[in-house]
């Protein structure tokens, strides 16, 4: 059974050096990712003139994407054929020699009259199963290279834009944090786009040469959401407020109001508040006991005076009533 295209992961590599060594063929291809699986037919060459092909199988689908674009390129002594495998396991080697597998012989080809008119590649083949929209969405797509690192994807866009034509979409990438360069898929409006912009391969761009290919996929772009969507993440979001606010009411009833003046006191006062109170507090008490102290000391003083007053008031009246009597004797 046929797998979904972008759930491919599997990259088929053809007309590859019967000189090149798996070693080499592996190293060669995981600069787009990681690995999963790995395998090159025929096992045992009987002689290096007859090519060889690959089967790698990478982590992400995003790897397969990049690994595309590798094909033409000489490796060693001849120009790789890269074209993604529509299942999702790599095929038995008595198939994939023999050429019975659907995925060598059932390819969809665009035919261009113009593209060999001007000289230029022709659109590349995409798996048999790829659907219309999909298809049309590629054709109009174009891969760009040698990107120079510290440009922003929309001067891309805007120099793309007044050089060949309205821009859809721009997606920018970069394989690794080692690359001196950036790579970007963009989108254009119209498919009469395309070979323009094919035929400026090499136009500069901020002291960059940039190369402009076909490109084997489509931009995935965000998904936009159906009304039903919407109204169920708004049905979901008025259940979640409900709960809300029944779990507050439900804690209001279980917990004793506070006084908000209290509340409001104690949420005010600090550590540092609450330690100069204690202080002041010591303090005055401090204070009231050495009043109390003073004045109690007073009052003893107070009490011994006035007693010393009044024996000396009784001391005076004696010698009075003393000096009385002598006189009236004397008369």
């Amino acid at each position: 059974m046929v797998s979904d295209v972008e759930n491919f992961k599997i990259l088929h590599v053809m007309n590859i050096s019967g000189y090149a060594t798996a070693d080499q063929i592996r190293s060669f291809f995981k600069i787009a990712g990681r690995i999963d699986d790995f395998v090159v037919y025929p096992r045992l060459s009987t002689s290096e003139d007859n090519p060889k092909m690959a089967f790698i199988k990478y982590e992400k689908r995003k790897s397969l994407e990049t690994a595309q674009h590798l094909t033409n390129t000489v490796f060693l002594d001849k120009a790789l054929c890269c074209v993604p495998f529509p299942f999702p396991d790599i095929p038995k080697e008595e198939d994939a020699i023999n050429n019975s597998g659907p995925a060598v012989i059932e390819m969809l080809y665009t035919i261009d009259p113009d593209m060999e008119a001007l000289g230029l590649p022709s659109y590349p083949p995409l798996p048999a199963n790829t659907e219309l929209d999909v298809v049309e969405e590629i054709r109009r797509t174009i891969y760009i290279s040698n990107i120079p690192l510290d440009i922003d994807g929309q001067e891309v866009v805007e120099f793309f834009n007044d050089a060949f034509g309205e821009v859809m979409y721009f997606r920018m990438c970069q394989i690794n944090g080692t690359d001196k360069c950036n790579y970007g898929y963009l989108e254009f409006s119209n498919q009469i786009s395309v070979p323009i912009a094919l035929q400026n391969s090499g136009i500069e761009f901020k002291g960059n040469p940039l190369r402009i290919t076909h490109s084997r996929v489509r931009i995935v772009k965000p998904q936009k959401k159906t009304n039903e969507q919407v109204l169920e993440e708004i049905k979901e979001a008025s259940k979640n407020q409900s709960d809300k606010d029944e779990t507050a009411a439900i804690s209001v009833l279980v917990k004793r109001p506070r006084s908000r003046s209290i509340e409001r006191r104690e949420s005010k006062r600090s550590p540092v508040k609450e330690k100069r109170r204690r202080s002041r507090s010591r303090e005055k008490r401090r204070r009231s006991r050495s009043t109390s102290k003073d004045y109690k000391e007073r009052k003893r003083r107070e009490r011994s005076k006035s007693r010393e007053r009044r024996r000396r008031s009784r001391s005076r009246d004696k010698k009075g009533r003393k000096r009385s009597r002598s006189r009236d004797r004397h008369r």
